[in-house]
């Protein structure tokens, strides 16, 4: 099922929402995949503000996108 939202953010342009595993731990990140190799993506990671690369391994599990709309 990830590899199903990895390739629909790169091929219809849209954010997604991964579960990420580094060596500093688990975070959720919103990314949109620029490009896809075999055991790595390049994404945009809003969270940094900047194009990272993320290992396919370490992907936990991914979902789209939802904007959270703000209280009044």
């Amino acid at each position: 099922m990830i590899e199903h939202f990895l390739n629909a953010s790169l091929e219809r342009n849209r954010i997604i929402c991964i579960i990420y595993q580094s060596q500093k731990g688990i975070s959720e990140r919103n990314i949109k995949v620029l490009e896809m190799q075999e055991e790595s993506i390049k994404a945009y990671c809003y969270s940094s503000k900047g194009i990272r690369t993320f290992k396919r391994q370490n992907i936990l599990s991914a979902a789209w996108y939802v904007k959270h709309k703000k209280a009044s």
